[in-house]
């Protein structure tokens, strides 16, 4: 029996966390509470007295602010992880088909969501729920900054040895996430900040830009094509 307070040799030991990703999962942590928060404030709003359209539409915050809040939560486990890559294996159309499915409906409050998968994309190498709720959740920000008269697009492209998920929105043109990197951890710039660090973990790599009214997303990851008979 080893002595208290001793670790045993060979007991495996966790990976070290990159201080970067502990820092992000400190801000994703942060920006939950802030949604907590907002969850709270809106069960408040609830009256017996609300009318039918107020009380609809108070339903709807609070169902939205669930799904933000879930999908945030489910990517603290792949900041937490030094080698978060998965075996599974997805066609990018059935991806896109799943996003089209959870996302049904959003784009009837004054936004266009509209969702395209180039011919012949092949499939990605994922950890597919995990990567779902993270197109997930920048689906639901391009939806909140192109709010009521903007448009959403979702684009599945075929690059070479790559397979490039675009998420575009023509918003206010004062959010530009291509400087997330330098700027305050919260929103955008934060959800950039984490894909980054997980689509590093699974060899793909990430960019965000301003391209003349519109803020355009991309993740790549390595294309998975059938091997040759």
């Amino acid at each position: 029996m080893n002595p208290p307070g001793r670790r045993n040799e060979n007991s495996p030991q966790a990976s070290p966390i990159a201080e970067s990703d502990a820092e992000l999962v400190s801000s994703l942590c942060h920006e939950l509470g802030n949604m907590m928060g907002a969850l709270r404030l809106h069960a408040h709003l609830l009256d017996d007295e609300m009318g039918p359209k107020d009380l609809a539409r108070t339903a709807v915050d609070l169902d939205d602010l669930s799904a933000r809040s879930a999908a945030l939560l489910s990517l603290v486990g792949p900041l937490l992880s030094a080698d978060p890559r998965s075996s599974e294996v997805m066609p990018v159309v059935n991806l896109v088909s799943n996003m089209e499915g959870v996302l049904a409906g959003h784009g009837t409050r004054g936004t266009t969501l509209d969702f395209e998968v180039d011919r012949d994309v092949p499939s990605i190498r994922v950890d597919v729920g995990m990567f779902q709720r993270l197109i997930q959740s920048f689906l639901y920000l391009a939806l909140e900054s192109a709010s009521r008269t903007g448009k959403v697009l979702m684009r599945a492209e075929s690059r070479g040895d790559e397979v490039a998920l675009l998420i575009e929105d023509d918003g206010p043109e004062g959010e530009d996430p291509a400087g997330f990197r330098e700027q305050m951890r919260r929103g955008r710039p934060l959800l950039c900040s984490v894909a980054e660090s997980i689509l590093k973990k699974h060899g793909g790599r990430f960019s965000a830009e301003r391209d003349g009214d519109r803020t355009r997303i991309t993740l790549f990851l390595p294309a998975i094509r059938p091997l040759a008979r």
